[in-house]
């Protein structure tokens, strides 16, 4: 049972690090599933959809 509730803990769609990631385009941004990227003030934003 324990491995079950692991497998599902791990399959869980974590946000993306709140590393400041330098860009100049949204093309510059690691792309998220279930996120909206956009390219604001020189850095990748993310934010849920």
């Amino acid at each position: 049972m324990l491995i079950y509730a692991f497998i599902i803990f791990l399959s869980i769609p974590l946000p993306p690090t709140r590393k400041t990631i330098p860009c100049k385009t949204k093309v510059d941004c690691p792309q998220q599933i279930y996120y909206v990227v956009e390219c604001l003030d020189g850095f990748c934003d993310y934010w849920r959809d």
